[in-house]
């Protein structure tokens, strides 16, 4: 399986405070299934303030390690934005990262208070980057037909595995398996942070049971290629 959004990369952000930690998570998740991982840290998100030549500093550190460890993952690189008023500015500069360096944008939003998030994915999309949403099914105020806009708009749609196991409540729950069934997610990945509990080998066989093989190997696995 293939992972597109986790925060395992140590000392970037709130996903993990040390090596040991983020070792222990990748182990835990390649244990599932897991053999392709795109480190996605928060970029620039409250305390954490790390440029990119910073946090791919870390990456390459860390990315190190593991292949020292003998641990049988790939690992890439991209960045979690939150979509603001310096959005455009930091992926035009090239300050955050993309995803791979490829023209496709984690983004993200507030999950509280209402944002343009079909304004935000269609300027991005015009800056010929393909945005992806991250954790739709978490904004309250997104409705399906929201999502079914975004998608028109060549926005990719990505749904995290805490939602499918329930972790995050029935609502979330419901809008997920929804939009799943109206072929409008992409991708289903962990957020992975040490602090929460990763259960993707679940999720794969909760959605294979639910609907069928071919649905979850695209959404956990041959979706992301594109990516790579």
């Amino acid at each position: 399986m293939i992972d597109i959004h986790s925060h395992i990369l140590p000392y970037v952000d709130d996903g993990s405070n040390d090596s040991e930690e983020s070792i222990s998570l990748l182990e835990n998740m390649v244990s599932q299934g897991v053999d392709k991982i795109i480190c996605t840290p928060h970029y620039k998100r409250g305390i954490y303030d790390l440029s990119a030549s910073q946090i791919r500093l870390k990456f390459n550190e860390f990315n190190n390690l593991v292949i020292e460890r003998n641990i049988p993952v790939k690992l890439y690189l991209g960045s979690e934005i939150l979509c603001d008023d310096r959005v455009y500015d930091v992926i035009k500069n090239g300050n955050a990262l993309t995803i791979n360096d490829k023209k496709f944008v984690l983004i993200e939003f507030n999950y509280f208070y209402p944002d343009d998030v079909i304004d935000y994915a269609y300027n991005v999309k015009t800056m010929g980057y393909t945005p992806i949403i991250a954790h739709v099914e978490r904004y309250n105020y997104l409705t399906i037909e929201d999502i079914f806009e975004l998608k028109n708009l060549g926005a990719l749609i990505q749904i995290n595995t805490s939602s499918i196991v329930g972790e995050n409540g029935k609502e979330f729950r419901k809008k997920a398996f929804n939009a799943i069934k109206r072929g409008l997610v992409d991708f289903i990945s962990t957020d992975a942070h040490v602090n929460r509990k990763v259960e993707i080998e679940k999720c794969y066989k909760i959605i294979k049971r639910k609907f069928n093989k071919e649905v979850a190997d695209n959404l956990f696995e041959n979706n992301a290629k594109i990516l790579l």
